[in-house]
């Protein structure tokens, strides 16, 4: 907290991170024994139902919390304000793309085609480790430091990475068309891509906040948790949701 570093010095420092991030997800995401099996055509379609409705729900929920830094991150906002029209664009796109309330319809449009209903999405209870990681992003908006919670969110540049091979796999292995899997379409484009007439990729967008604080000296790090760990706990938790979908849908079919 404090060390004010360069454009030059914060953005090699971001990149550093986010290889970081990127060198983790393959190694426990993409060589993960879930996404290993999908890519193959090898899963089951209804564990990748089951982790459906979980994550389709996990979603929901996740976009509130992030919508909720726009107050909770206000006063460094407030100082940057040409990052404010980004932030909003990029909340808004959550909730009004293509129409109010946003996002979950293609999420909902996915669910469908998975054979899934609305109640099994917005009603039943969670796997415990989508939970967790819920439970530790919020956590982190609130306890923890700015700079830890974006760090946090590097996932989001690989959540569209990721949406991208799962789309692949539906519609390549699975028979699905790109209209039966625009969940993933959509956010691979979000993360990835400036869409929807300028809006910047969110996951671009993730990494100009956390350049900023740390050309501001504004990278604050709690004993015990800091930027490399949150960014890293944060894909861990990830790869945990795949596993946990795939060994309930074990425990389930016996």
């Amino acid at each position: 907290m404090g060390q004010k570093l360069s454009s030059e010095a914060a953005k090699a420092a971001v990149d550093k991170l986010y290889e970081n991030v990127a060198m983790r997800w393959g190694q426990v995401v993409n060589r993960g024994e879930f996404m290993t099996a999908l890519g193959k055509g090898d899963l089951p379609l209804e564990a990748i139902r089951l982790f459906f409705r979980n994550w389709g729900a996990y979603t929901i929920e996740i976009n509130t919390i992030v919508a909720s830094t726009y107050q909770k991150h206000l006063s460094f906002f407030k100082k940057h304000r040409d990052l404010m029209g980004p932030l909003g664009e990029k909340i808004a796109d959550e909730f009004i793309h293509p129409k109010p309330p946003g996002h979950f319809l293609v999420m909902l449009q996915t669910a469908r085609a998975l054979g899934l209903t609305e109640e099994e999405v917005f009603l039943q209870p969670l796997i415990p480790m989508f939970r967790g990681k819920i439970d530790f992003i919020r956590g982190l908006l609130y306890e923890g430091t700015v700079a830890e919670w974006w760090s946090a969110v590097a996932t989001e540049e690989m959540i569209g990475h990721w949406s991208k091979d799962f789309r692949a796999a539906l519609t390549g292995r699975y028979g699905f068309t790109d209209e039966q899997a625009t969940y993933f379409g959509t956010h691979e484009e979000a993360d990835l891509a400036e869409h929807e007439q300028g809006v910047m990729a969110h996951g671009s967008f993730n990494r100009a906040v956390l350049q900023r604080l740390l050309e501001d000296g504004m990278a604050e790090e709690r004993p015990g948790y800091g930027m490399a760990y949150c960014s890293q706990t944060s894909v861990d938790l990830h790869a945990q949701m795949l596993q946990a979908a795939l060994e309930d849908y074990r425990r389930k079919s016996g």
